[in-house]
């Protein structure tokens, strides 16, 4: 349960996000801005850097935005490439692209000009790099509908954990430990966030409030980030791991959608259109999202 200043926290962050609609808030910072749409946001791990999506040069390509500078940089020149994941390294990223013909994961070096590497060969989605390095999540349609997977960072010893015959899983992401994974699912039939535990093999449902909700992020400190219609407009919400209701970070009236904690979860970037197009924005983060990672 949230303690009483991180509950503080929580709700001096609402009041401000509900003041002043009519322009632009200060505490938000934009990243990108371009009439292309740009999306996607993945944060390097030493918070330097957010990769992203962007259609502003044609297609769908892999770009670098230095979050101080705001200077971007293009990664992906071949085919159409989407869902980055950084190593927690920092040294390689993991990504979906069509290059050669279905969409597969590559994972390439961020520092290099070294070819890509291909790491799978069927319709796979949404690779997510464990914090320890060893193995990638990624969603596959190589069974006929999606599934949850494994791999070992190489590509090696790909295996099936959870198919749901009929029913649609998407957009995996891994806790600080390394041993559970939670994915978007309508597995109970509303839209959900669940959790598969690797250890015991089981399923936890994470979300039970009725209404659409997207893909998450997880911080280092404990929280999860999502994006969820609840309140009739897609507004970010954050839920502990450690349990408690899902508390609302964003009341924009605008969309705020595909949010990207950053390791220590203090920072926050997301997809909204509150320029007029869909740019990438940073906020801070509430105190209480990163109290736990300060207590330890």
């Amino acid at each position: 349960m949230c303690d009483v200043d991180e509950q503080r926290a929580l709700g001096l962050l609402i009041t401000g996000l509900i003041l002043g609609q009519s322009q632009i808030p200060h505490y938000l910072r934009q990243l990108t801005d371009h009439p292309a749409p740009d999306y996607s946001p993945c944060w390097h791990p030493d918070g330097r850097f957010i990769a992203f999506v962007s259609e502003r040069e044609g297609g769908r390509q892999i770009w670098l935005v230095d979050v101080t500078t705001k200077r971007p940089r293009r990664l992906t020149r071949t085919g159409n490439n989407w869902a980055p994941s950084f190593s927690p390294d920092g040294r390689w990223i993991a990504f979906i692209s069509d290059r050669a013909g279905q969409p597969h994961v590559w994972a390439m070096r961020v520092d290099t000009e070294a070819e890509p590497r291909q790491l799978t060969k069927y319709h796979e989605d949404s690779p997510a790099w464990s914090p320890d390095g060893s193995t990638i999540a990624f969603v596959s349609r190589r069974t006929g509908e999606p599934s949850l997977w494994v791999m070992n960072a190489d590509g090696s010893m790909q295996r099936m954990l959870v198919r749901m015959p009929g029913k649609e899983i998407r957009h995996p992401v891994w806790t600080p430990d390394s041993k559970r994974i939670i994915f978007w699912s309508n597995i109970a039939g509303e839209p959900s966030l669940w959790e598969y535990r690797l250890d015991e093999r089981s399923l936890v449902q994470l979300t039970e409030v009725s209404g659409n909700i997207e893909k998450a992020s997880c911080s280092a400190s404990g929280w999860l980030a999502f994006s969820a219609t609840w309140t009739g407009q897609w507004e970010i919400w954050a839920l502990p791991l450690i349990g408690d209701k899902p508390t609302q970070l964003t009341e924009l009236k605008r969309q705020a959608r595909e949010p990207a904690l950053s390791r220590d979860g203090r920072y926050l970037a997301f997809v909204s259109d509150i320029s007029g197009n869909l740019d990438i924005w940073l906020m801070e983060t509430p105190t209480a999202m990163w109290l736990k990672t300060e207590r330890k």
